[in-house]
């Protein structure tokens, strides 16, 4: 790889980065938040891009979003789970990241949205033969709350490989089954949505390469590796019994499916075989939003 493309990175930078670009902007946006009432929510996918090229230690390849992520072909993909729009259990109105109440009736019975995924738009061939052929990686980067009750803010960035198998038999069955059909039928097909910490995305493979927290706003490094990336194995719990079954054989059958997580909280590899992605739901965006 040319040393061009190359940066030298400290743990001190991406901490730096991590408070340029994160901490700061957050504290701000929550401050006007509190005096307008408007969302509290702020859009991090480029100063995600800056911290991926400090977590791989490639240069961006300055094209925003019309070309290389990264100077090397990396796809970078972001989405914060820590800062979405709440609702309240009891009425269903909204509630803002800061709000520990509803501001409608009082209740502090909150439902925290962890919604927020990855999103792949895959419109051609040429843009699906790019992203499983051409592109040496793709990373993923994801903002969440370990514990949702909390304000601390967990940093977590992973690679997979584009050739694994899962990988790619994911991102054909949505171009094939989905994208294409409704194509063919006249709608609008919705993109390619990934979600962090599923069952596909463990059949992934994918493999930790940061790990930092925020805790009152200040970060620390828990995890930095790109020569020894950590392994993500696939949580039992996220299998349906029968296929636990299938997996360890019929004397797991008449043992309740939590028993089983708990003997066998991890499926090894050896078992993937046993595993396929899960049909994805056709969905076409909704209706064109009317304020009234």
């Amino acid at each position: 790889m040319e040393n061009s493309i190359k940066l030298d990175v400290s743990e001190g930078m991406i901490k730096e980065c991590i408070t340029d670009l994160y901490i700061n902007p957050k504290k701000s946006i929550i401050k006007w938040s509190k005096i307008t009432n408007q969302t509290a929510q702020g859009k991090f996918a480029y100063p995600s891009q800056h911290l991926a090229s400090l977590n791989t230690k490639i240069k961006g390849g300055g094209s925003a979003a019309r070309g290389d992520d990264l100077a090397d072909g990396s796809e970078v993909k972001s989405c914060s789970r820590a800062d979405q729009l709440n609702e309240c259990k009891k009425c269903g109105f909204n509630v803002l990241t800061w709000q520990d109440k509803c501001p409608s009736c009082g209740s502090s019975e909150i439902r925290t949205d962890t919604s927020s995924h990855w999103i792949f738009p895959i419109t051609s061939d040429s843009e699906f033969d790019l992203l499983l052929n051409r592109i040496p990686r793709i990373i993923l980067i994801l903002f969440d709350k370990e514990n949702t009750t909390k304000e601390d803010v967990r940093i977590r960035a992973w690679t997979i490989d584009p050739k694994e198998k899962h990988v790619i038999n994911f991102f054909t069955d949505y171009y094939e089954n989905n994208y294409k059909k409704k194509i063919s039928e006249g709608k609008d097909p919705a993109p390619c949505n990934f979600h962090p910490l599923k069952y596909d995305f463990y059949l992934m493979k994918p493999k930790l390469i940061f790990h930092a927290e925020i805790r009152d706003y200040e970060p620390e490094i828990l995890f930095w590796n790109l020569d020894k990336p950590r392994e993500q194995p696939m949580i039992s719990n996220l299998l349906v019994k029968e296929k636990l079954v299938e997996i360890y054989g019929e004397e797991v059958r008449n043992i309740k499916k939590e028993e089983i997580v708990k003997k066998y909280h991890f499926i090894p590899d050896k078992y993937f075989d046993k595993l396929e992605i899960k049909e994805k739901k056709l969905k076409s965006y909704k209706i064109k939003y009317n304020r009234r």
